[in-house]
């Protein structure tokens, strides 16, 4: 007696064939495959062709969704050269200001004045995220502002990327200023880095790092950045700490910000002539606020 049997594929591609034989051996289904003229064809029992199909359509279905967990970001650039580039900033307006460079004066020129910077020298915002009170400042700011600048180049390039750094920084210390117009004085790149750290909890968490998982993954990096900005933003503690805590704020806030426009309008520049050129406009930026500064009274 011959057994009956239903044609369940029939294809030109014999891979196809392959690969659903596979998925009937795993299932312990008994199957044939066979060439007909220039098709090939997989057979089943009758009694079985209703659960092969099913499975075969429920492969197919769990084949086209779409992907579940980690998703790697896409990298832009290297990220070391705007490191380097920064540090090579912070340490040469640092040994300028602590050694009166060119007899001028870089702290009261260059630091965040709020009643000078309400008056209009807004460079002012600019100027002082190169400036720092002493080594350990600065060497706080090098560190913590190199690691996380260096995955803001990764992602965004590093022209990109440290540009708006730069420009979450400035962001950062202007809401700082219209947000508490008292008198003040503030130093140091603390509100670049944490724009920096901004930056990044928002454009991992727009970019679907975790794609359709719970919604407490899928917001995991923006609670790391705020629990990042609470450990480190506190400052020591002692009773002679004068962290600006309040611009760490403000600089998280303004880096949160542009990193979600990027991500949101897919601002990325992939040319490497526009990465030079946001980096370019981020250097120019800076000695040119630099230059206003030094060639206003003090």
């Amino acid at each position: 007696m011959v057994e009956a049997r239903v044609v369940i594929l029939r294809t030109l591609d014999r891979r196809r064939i392959s690969e659903v034989g596979l998925i009937l051996t795993a299932l312990k289904i008994e199957h044939k495959s066979s060439q007909v003229k220039e098709y090939w064809e997989i057979s089943v029992p009758v009694e079985s062709a209703f659960q092969a199909r099913a499975e075969l359509a429920q492969y197919a279905k769990e084949a086209r969704a779409a992907p579940v967990g980690q998703r790697p970001l896409k990298v832009h650039s290297f990220g070391y050269s705007g490191v380097i580039i920064y540090v090579i900033v912070l340490l040469l307006i640092s040994w300028l200001s602590w050694s009166y460079g060119f007899g001028y004066d870089w702290i009261a020129s260059g630091r965040s004045d709020s009643s000078r910077i309400l008056a209009g020298e807004w460079w002012r915002t600019i100027t002082s995220l190169t400036l720092h009170a002493d080594l350990s400042h600065l060497a706080g700011n090098i560190f913590f502002g190199g690691f996380f600048g260096f995955y803001v180049g990764l992602y965004l390039g590093s022209g990109l990327g440290w540009f708006s750094i730069v420009a979450g920084g400035v962001l950062g210390n202007a809401l700082n200023v219209l947000i508490r117009p008292e008198p003040h004085f503030a130093v140091g790149a603390s509100t670049a880095v944490f724009a920096a750290l901004g930056i990044l909890a928002a454009y991992i968490w727009r970019r679907g790092f975790w794609e359709n998982t719970h919604w407490r993954t899928r917001i995991a990096p923006v609670t790391a950045g705020i629990c990042l900005l609470a450990f480190m933003g506190m400052g020591t503690g002692a009773e002679n700490d004068n962290v600006d805590i309040f611009s760490h704020v403000t600089g998280f806030v303004a880096g949160f910000a542009l990193g979600w426009l990027i991500s949101r309008f897919n601002l990325l520049e992939r040319s490497r002539i526009k990465q030079q050129f946001w980096g370019l406009f981020a250097i120019s930026g800076l000695i040119f606020a630099w230059a206003l500064a030094l060639n206003t009274p003090s």
